[in-house]
């Protein structure tokens, strides 16, 4: 990579510390280390998969085997969210300079090469790799589906109306974290993909919901994706998403024989926080988008955690 100057970016980088030098805060906009709702969504998966895990598990978990598992999961969950980030503005460098959300990103802007991203990029998808090498080895072939996956999206808005639909393998975050635990998703089937329709429905509906600020734009250059289809009846579209999500959770929870503290915190707080997300459609291209869904979705995944925590409270 080019080596680090000291002189001082005149642009801003979002929320990326303006005391950085030049490079160092481009190379961390590219990452989106200021983007936390991307994080929340990367992260949440995994964390609702390990405590999936814990509640459906039929031998106690020791708590430290609980926070060690997570750690790892969360740390891999943070690189693949850098790694894809840096992937996803490679391979669209060419849209994102004509579209006015996007036109200022570190590529765009001539900031970092593309050289010096590829070479980003691979580094941290190969420190996400180093870390899935502490987890038993079933969990490599669920980092390959997620890793192929997102290498895959930023080519779908291109030829289809659906890339949204290649994020849903966000979901395999579950039997990932299942896997972490030495048991095998395969014994809990039905639950298993029930859990993993879940985080695939309410993944799709948030990025629907952020693409909606730039389906004008979108239309113009040719970007095709699910809030550019239906961008006449998105209301339909993501309420629709929400009472799925909801039934696939409420679902999974009646099949494990989850109780009353469940539905209750976390099949009904993924309903309210959720529903409050989706009050974020009404801002239309408006920067209180990523604002309000940023604190929706935390309120929602604070929710799915606390169910299960609950649950595991009770009849632990």
């Amino acid at each position: 990579m080019n080596r680090t100057t000291r002189t001082r970016s005149p642009i801003r980088h979002g929320k990326v510390p303006s005391s950085l030098p030049t490079t160092l805060a481009a190379y961390g906009e590219l990452m989106r280390v200021h983007r936390p709702l991307g994080f929340y969504l990367n992260t949440s998966p995994y964390i609702v998969g390990v405590a999936f895990a814990a509640s459906v598990s039929s031998t106690r978990i020791p708590p430290n085997i609980i926070a060690y598992r997570t750690v790892l999961l969360v740390a891999w969950s943070f690189c693949l969210r850098c790694g894809g980030c840096v992937w996803n503005d490679l391979i669209d460098s060419d849209l994102d300079s004509q579209i006015s959300r996007t036109r200022l990103r570190p590529i765009p802007r001539g900031a970092v090469s593309k050289t010096d991203a590829t070479l980003l990029g691979v580094i941290v998808f190969a420190c996400g790799w180093y870390t899935v090498s502490f987890l038993p080895r079933s969990c490599m072939l669920d980092a390959l589906i997620i890793t192929v996956s997102a290498l895959v999206y930023p080519f779908g808005k291109r030829f289809t109306d659906y890339p949204q639909l290649t994020l849903a393998n966000i979901g395999w975050a579950v039997p990932m974290a299942v896997h972490s635990f030495g048991m095998d998703p395969l014994a809990l089937l039905v639950p298993t993909i029930c859990m993993y329709m879940f985080i695939a429905t309410v993944i799709i509906m948030v990025d629907v919901i952020y693409s909606r600020q730039d389906t004008e734009e979108d239309t113009k250059v040719g970007v095709r994706n699910m809030a550019v289809r239906f961008r006449d009846s998105i209301h339909v579209v993501v309420y629709s998403l929400l009472y799925a999500s909801t039934a696939f959770l409420a679902t999974a929870g009646a099949l494990t024989g989850l109780g009353l503290p469940f539905f209750i915190i976390s099949v009904g707080g993924h309903f309210v926080g959720c529903s409050i997300l989706l009050q974020a459609t009404r801002f239309g291209k408006s920067s209180k988008v990523e604002a309000y869904s940023k604190s929706a979705f935390f309120l929602a995944t604070v929710f799915w955690v606390l169910g299960f925590v609950a649950e595991n409270c009770i009849n632990g």
